[in-house]
């Protein structure tokens, strides 16, 4: 287990005590808590897959795209600011 410090006024201090109280605990094991509950759940591999997939129909979108603007695509090139933020691509 990793220790994090943080600094916080007192007012906020006696909001988390007040509730770690509340609970019978003390504001370290509160505040753990708490972090713990912000945490993403994981995904799934179907859900990856499908993230996966998505990602890699967007990037033939944008490819397809460049080549009918007649922009020569190459494999690993980095896109644009604006062609990363194309929303028409996403369409």
């Amino acid at each position: 287990m990793k220790d994090i410090i943080i600094s916080v006024d007192d007012e906020t201090y006696r909001y988390y005590q007040r509730n770690a109280e509340a609970v019978g605990t003390s504001v370290e094991e509160w505040v753990t808590a708490r972090m713990a509950h912000l945490l993403p759940k994981p995904i799934s591999e179907a859900e990856a897959e499908i993230l996966r997939q998505q990602t890699y129909d967007l990037l033939v979108r944008i490819d397809a795209r460049r080549k009918a603007e007649g922009k020569d695509v190459q494999p690993g090139e980095k896109l644009t600011r604006d062609e990363l933020h194309d929303r028409n691509a996403l369409r």
